[in-house]
């Protein structure tokens, strides 16, 4: 079985600041995968590489290079959910990419309604997204990057900003999701309930890839890592 994610001795740098370094991995279909690593360590350039927002050689997705990637096969939730919700309503924040794949406004409406009613959001539809509380603003954002139905989910520090109940949520959802995931963060607890796997960055490098049970009973390992 090919991998849905193949990174092989991927590098960047910004200008003058090295941040990735020969950093390599496979992830399969099915899988949810931890991305973790204190800040800095390089968890949303590997992101921001993986969905061909940045240059980088050494990736492929589905076989492909990102940039070739065909719409709609990848979703994205940033970190900041204003990054990708800026229509006049949330109910139009998650018509407008099925509009750009061509989808009729009628038929992009009612597949919007329906996935914010999924995720309990159908009383916010006519809302901006700034009326919304952090947690709605997270699993609208989450709404939005799945309107096109995905095979691959890519999520940058979803908890950032989220009190407990929220984050609670937020894991229900990602585990009710049966699509291969890639969760970036370094909050451990959250990543232990949604993935089974983790991957830790170190000074921009893979440091420990394997369960995430086995990784969280690694003391030393997670505080030279800088996530205890």
């Amino acid at each position: 079985m090919r991998p849905v994610i193949e990174v092989e001795d991927l590098s960047f740098a910004y200008p003058g600041r090295p941040v990735l370094r020969n950093v390599r991995f496979q992830v399969f279909a099915g899988e949810r995968v931890g991305l973790a690593g204190a800040n800095g360590s390089g968890k949303s350039t590997l992101l921001w590489c993986l969905a061909g927002l940045l240059p980088a050689q050494g990736v492929r997705i589905f076989g492909e290079s990102p940039s070739r990637l065909a719409p709609g096969r990848l979703g994205f939730v940033f970190q900041n959910p204003e990054d990708q919700l800026f229509m006049p309503t949330v109910l139009e924040d998650l018509m407008l990419p099925l509009m750009q794949s061509g989808e009729a406004r009628e038929a992009a409406r009612e597949r919007a309604a329906a996935r914010l009613d999924q995720f309990g959001l159908s009383a916010l539809a006519g809302e901006p997204a700034s009326h919304l509380s952090p947690g709605e603003r997270k699993r609208a954002a989450l709404a939005q990057a799945l309107a096109r139905n995905p095979e691959l989910l890519l999520l940058d520090e979803p908890t950032a900003e989220l009190d407990g109940r929220s984050a609670r949520m937020l894991g229900q959802a990602l585990r009710n999701l049966a699509i291969t995931q890639v969760i970036a963060g370094h909050d451990l607890r959250f990543l232990a309930r949604v993935a089974e796997r983790l991957i830790i960055l170190g000074e921009g490098t893979v440091v420990f890839d394997g369960p995430l049970r086995s990784a969280l009973r690694r003391r030393e390992l997670l505080c030279r890592a800088g996530l205890i």
